[in-house]
């Protein structure tokens, strides 16, 4: 009975973990897309974050076929301003030449072409994006347009998160690794303590990245779980400690 009680116990608290983390989340959606523009030209771009945004070519765009399917990028004389009242343009946001934490930053964020360098965005709003080709380019990318994607903020403090997420994934996956090399050296099916703690702690990491993100998913699904991981780990602690005073004929 009292093993019933501490499972019908956990069963409420982690409902009541989830139902508090759809509350709270209610709404938030998923990440914003990338604001995207077709160069040469000009586009109204609107960014709802202020911060660090890379510039990402996605792809190049030729309107003839190119010998051997290679496609240069254009070279482009970039111009991004607030969008103000009419005919009055902002004070220019200068790009900033790429960096290894941009380039970094593109590959965790599973990011596509070429990393053109990052801007950073003093307030959210909507900004006007102008292209031209760069005076002595030649003919490189005189006929053709490049994709650009602006990305959500790009900071070094998200090059953070992002590693804290992928190694709360990779020690989250270690488990069974570790679980598997312990059955082996035993030869039976055997959960080390190590598989425990491999599991909180990689779920705590994911589920820190998960509130970042603001994933309503992921937070309700590993938050109830840390719970369970901790109860296993009190019963090994408990186990352990029966097991020493039954060695010492019932003295603690």
């Amino acid at each position: 009975m009292p093993a019933l009680k501490e499972a019908g116990l956990m069963v409420l608290v982690s409902a009541g973990i989830v139902l508090g983390v759809a509350m709270i989340f209610r709404g938030a959606g998923a990440p914003a897309e990338p604001a995207r523009a077709v160069m040469p030209g000009s586009a109204m771009l609107e960014f709802p974050e202020a911060g660090r945004h890379m510039v990402i070519a996605e792809q190049v765009i030729s309107p003839r076929p190119v010998p051997g399917g290679r496609r240069d990028l254009p070279r482009l004389d970039l111009e991004l301003t607030p969008n103000l009242r009419a005919n009055i343009r902002g004070e220019l946001v200068p790009l900033v030449e790429p960096s290894w934490t941009d380039w970094i930053c593109k590959v965790l964020a599973r990011g596509r072409g070429w990393t053109l360098g990052h801007v950073d965005i003093p307030t959210p709003g909507v900004y006007r994006l102008q292209g031209l080709p760069s005076p002595g380019a030649g003919d490189r990318g005189s006929g053709g347009s490049v994709v650009l994607a602006f990305s959500r903020p790009a900071s070094p403090g998200r090059l953070l998160w992002l590693l804290l997420g992928f190694g709360g994934q990779i020690a989250f996956s270690a488990r069974f690794l570790v679980q598997w090399l312990t059955s082996e050296k035993a030869g039976r099916c055997v959960i080390p303590r190590a598989f425990w703690y491999l599991s909180l702690f990689g779920g705590l990491m994911i589920l820190a990245y998960a509130a970042y993100i603001r994933d309503p998913v992921f937070i309700a699904g590993y938050a109830p779980s840390s719970l369970i991981y901790i109860r296993n780990l009190v019963l090994l602690r408990r186990e352990k400690a029966d097991g020493a005073a039954g060695a010492n004929g019932g003295r603690p």
